[in-house]
């Protein structure tokens, strides 16, 4: 499947512009690619006002974007594969800058993008990491041959601003062109917490990146990027959902922070039982009945006594070196380097009420340095190519290595108020992966192509306990595993509008070990009682096929494409948020048997000169079909499926009008989109209830004025979520060990004003 966007140009014929995707790691028509894209253009990504990740799962329905403990813990979602947090699993959808894999830690500013394409289905005889899911590619803008840019500055509620440029300067024609970039944000806060009356969620972001395309002689080039960013503000943490009542099992918590439980809760509400608390407002009704107080309050309000500081690093430097043997034969080495830090605060119970924290609510009155949740990572990653074609260009192929080594910090602290002790997971995990990988493409007929691709791949997996984890300092653990990956397709161009493929891949995800679970001398997974961090890799096998339409009916421009799959998935790493010795943690534990299908389809109608329409539905059924796993020694049933609603799909129109004498042109765009409910635990009709999430329809709408009396300055007028849905757009599981199931609020009504301006 493949969804062109709105906003994408269109010739002067009135034609559907020809969309060029990289999913095969070569430039190709999307039309003749045979595999399921999602593409957005710049244009695109313009008239649809994408800034963050959270917005991209607007524009294209099947990739969902899931938030976890608060709106900075993210992750990507593709065809029922994703990763939770706290699990030390690596991603089932990896996402990629500039060829690049690329560690997701906290939501980032987009900015000067050239596109963003969602690869679907397994990967790894192309890429540079095995991936279940799918891929996420971001190209960012390369540099131009003339000098030029834009600026723009976007003002709108909740006093946000987003600030954007980028120059062209090539300071030697055609030998070394540079282009810089950068984005300045602030302000966003919408959720309010009684606690204190504060809003919270805002950012201050700062991010910049110059990248220099040097070409000393013909056949060589040399493209570099470095780009540095910074992020400042407060999260915009979950709200408590759902509380398990007393009396239930797992509603420890509602028993003990109740009004009818005396005298303890008068004595913690007075200030009798911990030294500077309370400090604001606590709801006097009980824990238990915590989510319909704040829901009774209006939207996008809470009552926690945490603290929500946020601040994150992300750098990066990519350098791109093509060499052109011969007119048939290229090498390219992509080398990548990137450090990331993310530091969130936020109320780890969901509540006024203070029994387990990132620390005690005493700890500001010692004047010393507070606890915070930190994740660091660090990765530099190679990949050496060779491209080309042979037997009369029949032939495509690649072949290449590929080399990454990283590392992860984890410190999460905890204060458990029951005992009024402090403890924390801190650990470092590293990967060392190498694998060699090809394909090629072979040209049996002028209409019928034959692919196959293999890798192999070696990952060693390494943990050490650090000096403040609550396991003891050491603990050395490693481990080593290997396996291919696959890919056999088919396509038949039926006419030169209709290309029908068939396709089946393998790919697999790397085992390891969860940094919240106890260490053991010898690899034993969290099945076993007692138990161990360690968990096994995950296989997937998937039969996927479809049909593309890039043509004319009526004489009208048409492009439609469908894709139809199923994936078979073995031992599927899913994370139970549960107690261990007392503490709450997470076990990562391999679910038997999954299975997955699905639908994904799409339209775009270049209806009239001045119209075009289009629209996508995605329909995915995700099911456990062994879902007895083992906890400690006990069963565990899985399911229904996390993450995954089961319908989503959007609706476009986009119109334009040319203004008389030079005054410019007109745009309007509007865009539906809808999402089913889907549950953000994987054992919600078990030991997780009250994690189904509701569906929700967004409207968004755009008016943009371009070359006003003939300048080169472009106003727009936008709104997002104009209906002002109170929606959510993931979770986390606490019921467990919080006795609360929290919900992550989705972004309310937004609107503003937009100028920009090209020189």
């Amino acid at each position: 499947m493949a969804q062109e966007t709105a906003g994408a140009a269109v010739d002067s014929g009135g034609e559907l512009e020809q969309v060029v995707v990289t999913a095969r790691r070569r430039a190709e028509a999307l039309a003749d690619v045979p595999v399921a894209v999602s593409v957005l253009s710049a244009a695109a990504l313009e008239t649809r006002g994408i800034k963050t990740e959270a917005d991209l799962q607007l524009a294209m329905p099947g990739v969902v974007v899931r938030s976890s403990n608060n709106s900075n813990q993210l992750n990507y979602v593709i065809r029922g594969e994703s990763v939770d947090a706290y699990s030390g699993s690596p991603p089932g959808v990896q996402p990629y800058i500039n060829e690049v894999p690329f560690p997701v830690m906290s939501s980032t500013p987009f900015y000067d993008l050239q596109s963003v394409q969602a690869v679907k289905g397994p990967q790894g005889t192309l890429f540079g990491r095995n991936s279940t899911g799918g891929a996420v590619l971001f190209q960012t803008a390369t540099p131009g041959s003339e000098f030029g840019g834009y600026a723009s500055v976007q003002y709108g509620n909740f006093d946000r601003m987003i600030s954007e440029a980028a120059l062209d300067a090539p300071l030697v024609a055609d030998k070394l062109l540079v282009r810089f970039a950068g984005t300045v944000t602030s302000g966003g806060a919408f959720v309010r917490n009684l606690y204190d009356n504060q809003k919270l969620g805002d950012k201050q972001e700062r991010s910049g990146r110059i990248t220099i395309d040097a070409r000393p002689f013909d056949g060589l080039s040399n493209v570099t990027t470095v780009q540095l960013g910074k992020t400042t503000g407060t999260n915009a943490p979950n709200t408590a959902y759902y509380t398990i009542p007393c009396g239930e099992p797992s509603g420890f918590n509602s028993c003990t922070y109740s009004p009818a439980n005396q005298p303890f809760f008068n004595d913690l509400l007075s200030g009798a039982l911990f030294p500077g608390y309370p400090n604001g407002y606590v709801y006097p009704g009980g824990f238990q009945s915590l989510p319909e107080f704040q829901r009774s309050q209006g939207k996008y309000v809470i009552n926690q006594n945490g603290d929500f500081t946020h601040e994150a690093n992300s750098d990066m430097v990519i350098n791109k070196t093509t060499l052109e043997v011969s007119p048939k034969v290229s090498i390219k080495n992509i080398f990548g380097y990137s450090y990331s830090k993310n530091a969130i605060s936020y109320d780890t119970d969901y509540s006024p009420y203070p029994f387990i924290q990132q620390y005690s609510p005493s700890a500001p009155l010692t004047g010393g340095e507070l606890p915070i949740e930190t994740s660091t990572t660090k990765t530099y990653s190679d990949e050496l190519q060779l491209q080309g074609t042979a037997f009369d260009e029949r032939l495509e192929y690649l072949v290449g290595v590929f080399y990454l080594d990283s590392k992860e910090t984890y410190f999460s602290p905890l204060w458990l108020g029951a005992a009024n002790v402090a403890v924390a997971y801190n650990a470092t995990t590293g990967n060392e992966t190498y694998a060699g990988f090809a394909q090629g493409t072979y040209k049996l007929t002028d209409r019928l192509n034959f692919t196959l691709g293999g890798r192999y791949t070696s990952e060693k997996i390494t943990m050490r306990q650090d000096a403040r984890s609550l396991f003891g300092a050491g603990n050395p653990q490693e481990v080593t595993q290997e396996d291919p990956s696959w890919t056999v397709s088919l396509d038949y161009r039926i006419n030169p509008d209709v290309l029908v493929y068939a396709t089946t891949r393998g790919s697999w995800r790397r085992g390891g070990f969860n940094p919240f679970n106890p260490p053991t001398a010898t690899p034993l997974t969290a099945a076993n009682d007692p138990g161990g961090n360690y968990f096994e890799p995950e296989e997937v096998r998937d039969l996927e096929g479809g049909v593309k339409f890039d043509g004319g009916i009526a004489d009208v421009p048409v492009r439609a494409n469908l894709a139809v799959y199923k994936s078979w998935v073995k031992d599927i790493q899913k994370t139970a948020y549960v107690v261990i010795g007392g503490t709450a943690s997470s076990a990562t534990i391999n679910v038997p048997k999954t299975e997955i299908w699905g639908v994904e389809t799409d339209v775009d109608v270049h209806a009239l000169d001045w119209l075009r329409l289009g629209g996508s539905v995605t329909y995915t059924n995700a099911e456990f079909t062994d879902a007895d796993s083992r906890l400690f020694g006990s069963t565990v049933t899985y399911g229904p499926f996390g993450d995954v609603p089961e319908f989503s799909s959007s609706i476009y129109a986009d119109a334009t009008w040319h203004l008389p004498n030079d005054k410019g042109s007109l745009s309007y765009h509007v865009d539906v989109y809808n999402q089913s409910s889907f549950y953000f635990s994987n054992l919600g009709g078990t030991i997780q209830p009250g994690t189904k999430l509701p569906s929700y329809t967004l409207l968004n709408m755009r008016i943009d004025w371009a070359e006003m009396f003939g300048s080169r300055i472009k106003v727009s007028l936008y709104g997002k979520n104009l209906t002002e849905k109170l929606y959510y757009t993931g979770g986390s599981a606490g019921a467990q060990n919080f006795s609360v199931e929290s919900a992550t609020f989705g972004m309310p009504r937004t609107y503003g004003i937009a100028i920009r301006t090209e020189f």
